[in-house]
């Protein structure tokens, strides 16, 4: 067996006609090796060669992946495992699934009951033998829980806000969380996983379960990075600077005064906040490095201080 380390898209036995796609975490079964490519059990597919290096074994993934790829891998399982959703369902399956256990989960409302059971009938009927039960934020809770990554319960609203460090929707990457909030409150109510190909993971609702679907879809409005996997300062999403009061503040900034820190050029406090100290760091950091002297952390300054 092989595991696709991303999106790889499966081809006709001629190489001529896309069948469909492996899913990133999904694992194949591989027949052959041909000049045309690497043949699959994916109703008898080919991948192409410049994809090769992509198919893994099962300890090249694990070692190999990263915690957004397996939290991806995660989310697109439940989506072809038939996962349905349940209110406060948190990845329970088999037996533990029965029309008693649905009702007390939907606080005995009769006519929600009666739409998630009737999509858990069609699932076993339609041969969903591993389908798992979720709402939106068990979806998400479930995988970091089984990660170790997080000790107790979250509700969409506890993910942005206590795991989550907030991103632009420009700087959207694999294994990244997208949000749905009210709009007279600052209550996030949805949550679901951005696949990196512009595709979001979520437990819809009762009639619909878990699918995958396109991010202008459902009206996502708000975007966040989990902290456990690095939180914004895992990577450049925007131009840090001193605007005056309230200042610009995150884990980006806070990466940015501990690097400044580690390399001789004190930002005062390490606090997270691009305040007048940090701006007069970072110039001189920039004076001492050939960069442009602007007290701007832009993509090259950022570069060239943290990697």
């Amino acid at each position: 067996m092989k595991t696709a380390a991303r999106e790889i898209t499966v081809y006709s036995g001629d190489g001529q006609k896309v069948i469909g796609a492996l899913h990133r975490g999904e694992q194949t079964l591989v027949l052959g090796e041909t000049d045309a490519g690497t043949v699959v059990a994916y109703i008898i597919g080919l991948v192409k060669p410049e994809d090769r290096a992509a198919l893994l074994s099962q300890e090249e993934w694990e070692r190999q992946s990263t915690a957004a790829d397996r939290l991806c891998a995660f989310a697109q399982a439940q989506v072809d495992n038939g996962s349905i959703y349940v209110l406060g369902g948190q990845g329970e399956t088999g037996s533990q699934i029965t029309e008693a256990w649905i009702t007390k989960r939907e606080h005995g409302d009769a006519a929600n009951i009666k739409r998630v059971v009737a999509l858990w009938k069609k699932r076993l009927a339609q041969g969903y033998t591993n389908l798992r039960a979720f709402d939106c934020s068990g979806l998400i809770i479930r995988h970091l829980l089984d990660e170790k990554l997080i000790s107790g319960d979250k509700t969409a609203n506890g993910i942005y806000y206590d795991l989550c460090d907030p991103i632009d929707k420009s700087a959207l990457a694999a294994g990244d969380l997208v949000f749905r909030k009210y709009a007279t409150s600052s209550r996030m109510y949805h949550v679901g996983v951005y696949m990196g190909d512009g595709s979001v993971v979520h437990a819809k609702g009762r009639d619909h379960g878990v699918v995958r679907e396109p991010l202008s879809k459902a009206g996502w409005n708000r975007y966040g990075r989990l902290k456990c996997f690095g939180g914004a300062a895992a990577g450049y999403y925007r131009l840090l600077k001193n605007d005056g009061k309230p200042y610009m503040s995150g884990a980006d900034v806070l990466a940015v005064q501990t690097a400044l820190m580690q390399k001789g050029f004190s930002p005062g406090e390490i606090d997270g906040v691009y305040g007048p100290k940090t701006e007069a760091a970072v110039r001189a950091y920039q004076r001492a490095n050939g960069l442009e002297v602007d007290g701007i952390v832009g993509p090259k300054t950022w570069a060239k201080l943290i990697g």
